[in-house]
């Protein structure tokens, strides 16, 4: 017995196909959705996604980017299958395009939102979420730069600008991939070490002072470290505030470990 085979879609239902793929591209959040659904709506309006060099496709490109180029193959070699294709294609990728780009630029304005446009390090707003997501296994490492004031205005503002980005990446070259570094305002930074035994990172913070002291001549580094507790990390950010300030006291250009006393909610 032959299987019966499924009827040839109609310009009404290309049309559907074409309405729901406009609705559904209004929900994408990103370029890789907006594909999905093109390639699924020329699934639905009988074609066959295939590579570039296929003598049968049809124009345009439907891979918006997301790979390799990706033309459309009628799955039905009739008159009226390949024409409808042709017929439907270019407004539905034009939709689909649009759709790429309005998730490209949001895409970009969360970056920019998360990210600290001097140092290229994540900006306050993501500090904050990482900080709340921190666990027991985490400790943090807080730094301010010594003399940095006297550097701007002795030097101006583009001198403290420079010190700023060349020690976020020199921050940014000291951690591992699975560790947090941002800027945490002014010339102050943040380390979150996922995790790492407390005396490995005081002995990593311990280094990135010494290569600083040693790469800024007459600047240092004061840096306060403390493990994230069951108090969780906003009193273990407060504690390392403390030390920090206490690095400051002793001189500066050096790390100082968080004592129990220090374990306190921030002042108000």
């Amino acid at each position: 017995m032959t299987a019966e085979r499924e009827p040839e879609l109609d310009d009404v239902g290309a049309d559907a196909v074409v309405l729901h793929a406009a609705r559904a591209l209004l929900r994408v959040d990103t370029r890789a959705e907006a594909a999905a659904v093109l390639r699924a709506a020329v699934r639905d309006l009988g074609g066959r996604v295939t590579a570039a060099d296929d003598p049968d496709a049809l124009a345009p490109d439907v891979s918006l980017g997301v790979g390799e180029p990706s033309f459309v193959v009628p799955v039905v070699r009739s008159t009226a299958a390949v024409e409808r294709l042709r017929r439907q294609l270019p407004s539905l990728v034009e939709d689909a395009e649009a759709a790429a780009a309005r998730c490209d630029r949001y895409q970009r304005q969360a970056t920019r939102a998360r990210t600290d446009a001097l140092t290229g390090l994540a900006g306050r707003g993501e500090v904050d979420t990482r900080l709340a997501e921190s666990t027991s296994e985490d400790v943090v490492c807080l730094m301010d730069l010594d003399g940095f004031k006297s550097l701007n205005d002795t030097l101006g503002h583009a001198a403290g600008d420079r010190a700023l980005r060349r020690f976020g990446q020199l921050l940014g070259a000291s951690v591992r991939e699975v560790d947090f570094v941002g800027r945490y305002g002014g010339d102050e930074f943040l380390v979150i070490f996922g995790g790492i035994p407390l005396p490995v990172a005081v002995e990593r913070m311990g280094d990135l002072a010494r290569t600083w002291a040693a790469e800024a001549p007459g600047a240092g580094v004061s840096i306060g470290v403390a493990e994230v507790d069951d108090r969780g990390a906003i009193i273990a950010t407060a504690a390392a505030d403390r030390a920090l300030y206490r690095a400051k006291r002793s001189g500066g250009s050096g790390v100082q470990v968080a004592t129990t006393g220090e374990y306190q909610p921030p002042a108000d």
